[in-house]
């Protein structure tokens, strides 16, 4: 079967007006494009797979660390949908003959990003990610962020629409992007240039809804603590930590938490708890909610792929 390429992959539908609830957000990302003006890296991308019907593309689920974590995860899906949803016996075979190749009971995996079955593609997708910084101090939450409802958590189900209405500027914002590749000097020689093809190659640019991270502050130094989907759920888990995960910890360590120590800690979840953010300051540690933005390359063919030195860094190719 023959796929439709995207149509308006390198094109963007800029309108005058937008509904309120777009217009507020595409106001407040102004805002923040002036108060925070530079672009900077927030770690590795992030992998998933995504699904073509007809000439439309759904991200179906992301949040993965790897190709070959979103490959499974894509076995998993197949089957799911073989034996609950699919009443066409061929691609029911199809599906679960994928699957058994990307995750098999014995034997290595295939290393296969793409599969057309029926009248479906799946492919395995890349999402970079970056924040935005502003008086050496990274985004936090905006006040037009709102934690996902569960059913779209991990990006379940998103359009990938190149041409949905978009503001001024997120307009604006997608053109700085195009060109966005990792600083010179900070990853290897492989890295920078696989980043300059795929400009040429995924030149278009949508924005998708942000994660958030929870860092601490030591000193100059901001180091991943705990995230999650939305805001609020980047501040419960940050509270669990305290409330749970750090008895849970010593425990494990054969320390196990004096009753003193854990009413500490319960009292230190309560306080995080009660403040809207994003600071938090407990037991002489400071904690910080920073916005982690998302986007997607597109191409003629759909969205951008794993590039080979994701494959290689966690020792999954072709070969």
């Amino acid at each position: 079967m023959t796929f439709p390429l995207m149509r308006g992959y390198d094109k963007i539908n800029l309108v005058a007006e937008l509904d309120p609830v777009s217009a507020a957000r595409d106001t407040e990302l102004g805002e923040r494009m002036a108060a925070h003006p530079k672009l900077f890296p927030a770690g590795s991308p992030d992998f998933g797979f995504a699904i073509q019907t007809g000439p439309s593309w759904r991200i179906a689920t992301s949040g993965g660390s790897d190709p070959a974590g979103s490959r499974t995860a894509l076995a998993s899906h197949l089957r799911r949908t073989a034996k609950q949803q699919e009443k066409d016996p061929e691609v029911q075979r199809a599906m679960l003959a994928a699957a058994d190749r990307l995750d098999p009971e014995d034997g290595r995996p295939l290393a296969k990003d793409e599969w057309e079955i029926g009248d479906k593609r799946y492919r395995v997708i890349r999402i970079e990610k970056y924040t935005l910084i502003g008086g050496g101090v990274m985004e936090p939450p905006r006040a037009t962020d709102a934690d996902p409802p569960r059913e779209a958590q991990l990006l379940n189900d998103h359009p990938i629409d190149p041409l949905a209405p978009a503001g001024h500027w997120e307009a604006q914002m997608r053109l700085n992007l195009i060109g966005y590749q990792p600083i010179p000097g900070t990853v290897p020689d492989q890295i920078q240039a696989e980043a300059r093809h795929a400009i040429r190659t995924h030149p278009g640019v949508i924005l998708l809804p942000p994660s958030f991270t929870v860092v601490e502050i030591e000193g100059d130094a901001w180091k991943p603590f705990t995230g999650g989907e939305g805001p609020d759920q980047a501040r419960h888990h940050l509270a669990m930590h305290f409330s749970e995960d750090w008895a849970r910890f010593r425990e494990f360590q054969g320390n196990p938490p004096t009753p003193a120590e854990r009413a500490e800690w319960a009292e230190a979840a309560k306080q995080i708890e009660a403040t809207n953010g994003p600071e938090y300051a407990v037991l002489g540690r400071r904690f910080r909610i920073v916005r982690v933005s998302r986007f997607l390359r597109l191409g003629r063919d759909g969205p951008e792929g794993p590039r080979p030195s994701d494959q290689e860094r966690y020792g999954w190719n072709n070969e």
